[in-house]
Order: structure tokens, then C-alpha cells, then sequence
């Protein structure tokens, strides 16, 4: 099908699709480190008349695991991202604030390099003994 002088994929009649939203977790502390895979679902929706809704990026994720399991106060992220669903069937989208709740920051940058630092150290320990 073509469309502003660009092919796209002809939207299925009984769809109901018209909305997507991002969820991504990533092991990069930085919140940039999700640039790509947004400007890749947007073309997505742009390619198929669907509405881009917004994302919720989980940047340095490995920490909120290990955080939670620790009893550090970061229960927030994933209270929020419940309020997350409920704004986008509510007003279409994600508040900023709500956004970015769900990325804030839950280690500094040099901690959690140093504490990933020793995990790779430690795991390429195991791997030489199992050799």
C-alpha cells in the first residue's frame, strides 16, 4: 500500500490495534542506551498506522532485581509501572512524571560499573576453573 509516497503494510480489517507502547529492559546504565530500539518501533507504527503510546525503559535493570531481593527502597519503579498501564488505558499515554519514575536512577554510574566490574571478574574466574 502506498501512503505519503512511501509503502506501508495495508492494516488488517478487523484489527484493532492502534496503540503500542515500548516496554525494554536493558543492562546499560545510560537511559540513551534505548534511542535505537525507540526510533525502530516508531518507524514500526509509522509502517503500520499505529499510534506510537510511549515507552517504559528500565535502564541498569540488573540492579532492580538484585535491589528488590536487598530490601532497598525501590519498590516505587514497580508501583508506578501498574499506574503506568492504568494512565495508558485512561489517557492514551504515559505521564512524563510516571516515565520517569520508572527509569530514575537507582545506583550511581561508577557503583554499578564497579559492582558489574566484579561480577564479569568472578564469572570469567568460574569459567578458567571449569576448563
Amino acid at each position: 500500500m502506498l501512503r505519503d509516497s512511501h509503502c506501508h503494510h495495508p492494516a488488517q480489517e478487523k484489527t484493532t490495534l492502534t496503540k503500542l507502547i515500548l516496554i525494554s529492559n536493558c543492562g546499560f546504565w545510560e537511559l540513551d542506551s534505548f534511542d535505537l530500539l525507540i526510533a525502530h518501533v516508531k518507524a514500526i507504527c509509522k509502517n503500520t498506522s499505529w499510534e506510537y503510546a510511549g515507552a517504559l525503559l528500565r535502564p541498569h535493570g540488573p540492579a532492580l532485581g538484585y535491589m528488590l531481593r536487598k530490601g532497598y527502597p525501590v519498590q516505587d519503579v514497580l508501583d508506578v509501572t501498574k499506574k503506568a498501564g492504568k494512565e495508558l488505558i485512561k489517557n492514551g499515554k504515559i505521564s512524563e512524571e510516571t516515565f520517569k519514575t520508572i527509569c530514575r536512577e537507582l545506583v550511581p554510574l561508577d557503583n554499578y560499573i564497579e559492582i558489574l566490574n566484579q561480577g564479569f571478574e568472578k564469572a570469567r574466574e568460574r569459567a578458567k576453573l571449569q576448563k
